[in-house]
C-alpha cells in the first residue's frame, strides 16, 4: 500500500514547494513540472535564474550555506515540501576544491534539515543526491539498485554520500520527513560543457556554424552510462514527492545503458553537416567507470514513474540548444 503523502494527508490541495539550487541545470524542469502538477513554487538561490525557467515562480536570495538565512526563507515561504538541488554538482569543480563542494553538498543539506526540523508544521524533504555514490560496480552486480553497497571513487560521491546519510539519521532520530533520490547522469539544454552530451552538442553546434574544423574532440568512448531527460528526472522528483515512502531511497534512471561511441553516432546523425571524431588524450579520465546502468524498479513500483522521453529526443533537444546558443 502507498503510504501517504504531504498532499493526500492535506485533504490533495495542491503543494507549496521549496526548490533549492532553482538556478542550476535541474532547477528549470523542476519548477516546470512541479507547476505541470499544480504545485506552487518558490525558489533559492545565490543568484537568479540565468535563463528561462518557464514556469511562474517566486524567487528568493540565499546560500543553503547559510542556515539561519535558509530558516528565515522557510520561515518566510511556509513550504509544504522542499526539493534541495543546491549542490556542486560538476565533479572536476567538486575535485579543485572538496573544502567547498562538502561545504555546499553537506554543509547546504544539513542547513536545509535543520530548517525543516524547526518549520512550524511538519514539511516534506526530498533530498536529491547522485548515482556517483556507488562508485565503481562489477558488471555482474548490474543493474545497480538501491541495496548495491556506496562505494564513492570521488569527491562529489562521498558529499553526496555523506549528505544522504545525515539526512537518512534526521528522519530516523528526529522524525524529518526525508526522501533520497538518487538520479542517474542525465541531459537536456541549459547543461554546462564539462558533461559529455552538452560537450559534444556544442562541438556539433559549432562546426555547423563553421566556428571549428568538422572534427569532433571526444575522451574516452567505450563507457556505458545510463542517461535520462532531465525533464523525466524532474518529473520524477515530484512523483516523489507526491507518493514516496519517508525513509526511502530511490534510483532514477532509463535502466539502459548506452556508450559514448553510441552518443556520438547518434549525433552525427543529428548534425546538418558531415563530421569525424578524433581522440583527445586531454578529454580522456583516468578513472572512467566502464558500465554505469540502474535499475528503477522501486521507484515504478512505488510512484509509477517510468522514463518516457528517448534518448535520439533527448539528444536532438540538446542539440538544438546549443545551435540557438550558437546563433
Amino acid at each position: 500500500m502507498t503510504p501517504a503523502t504531504s498532499a493526500e494527508a492535506s485533504g490533495g490541495r495542491p503543494l507549496r514547494v521549496l526548490v533549492t539550487g532553482v538556478s542550476g541545470f535541474a532547477g528549470p524542469a523542476v519548477v516546470r513540472a512541479l507547476a505541470e502538477r499544480g504545485h506552487s513554487v518558490h525558489g533559492l538561490a545565490r543568484h537568479a535564474p540565468a535563463r528561462e525557467v518557464g514556469a511562474p515562480h517566486d524567487f528568493h536570495p540565499g546560500d543553503v550555506r547559510d542556515a539561519a538565512g535558509v530558516a528565515r526563507v522557510v520561515d518566510e515561504v511556509a513550504p509544504d515540501a522542499v526539493v534541495h538541488l543546491a549542490a556542486v554538482a560538476e565533479p572536476g569543480a567538486a575535485e579543485a576544491d572538496a573544502a567547498a563542494a562538502y561545504g555546499v553538498n553537506l554543509g547546504g543539506t544539513l542547513a536545509v534539515l535543520a530548517a525543516a526540523r524547526t518549520a512550524p508544521r511538519k514539511l516534506r524533504l526530498l533530498i536529491v543526491s547522485s548515482s556517483a555514490v556507488y562508485g565503481a560496480v562489477e558488471a555482474a552486480a548490474l543493474p545497480i539498485t538501491e541495496e548495491t553497497p556506496l562505494r564513492p571513487l570521488t569527491v562529489y560521491g562521498a558529499s553526496k554520500a555523506a549528505a544522504e546519510l545525515v539526512a537518512l539519521q534526521w528522519e530516523r532520530a528526529y522524525g524529518v520527513d526525508v526522501i533520497v533520490a538518487r538520479p542517474f547522469n542525465h541531459t537536456g539544454p541549459g547543461q554546462l560543457p564539462a558533461y559529455v552530451c552538452a560537450a559534444l552538442a556544442s562541438q556539433v553546434a559549432a562546426i555547423e556554424f563553421g566556428r571549428q574544423p568538422p572534427v569532433l574532440s571526444v575522451g574516452n568512448v567505450d563507457p556505458v552510462r545510463d542517461i535520462a531527460d532531465v525533464r523525466d528526472v524532474a518529473a520524477g522528483y515530484v512523483a516523489l514527492l507526491e507518493r514516496g515512502r519517508s525513509g526511502g531511497v530511490y534510483n532514477i534512471c532509463t535502466g539502459e545503458g548506452v556508450s559514448i561511441a553510441e552518443i556520438i553516432a547518434q549525433l552525427r546523425t543529428l548534425a546538418r553537416v558531415p563530421m569525424r571524431s578524433r581522440i583527445d588524450p586531454e578529454r580522456q579520465r583516468s578513472r572512467d567507470v566502464e558500465r554505469i546502468v540502474g535499475s528503477h524498479a522501486r521507484l515504478t513500483a512505488e510512484t509509477g514513474w517510468t522514463p518516457r522521453i528517448s534518448l535520439p529526443d533527448t539528444l536532438a533537444t540538446v542539440l538544438d540548444d546549443w545551435r540557438h546558443r550558437a546563433a
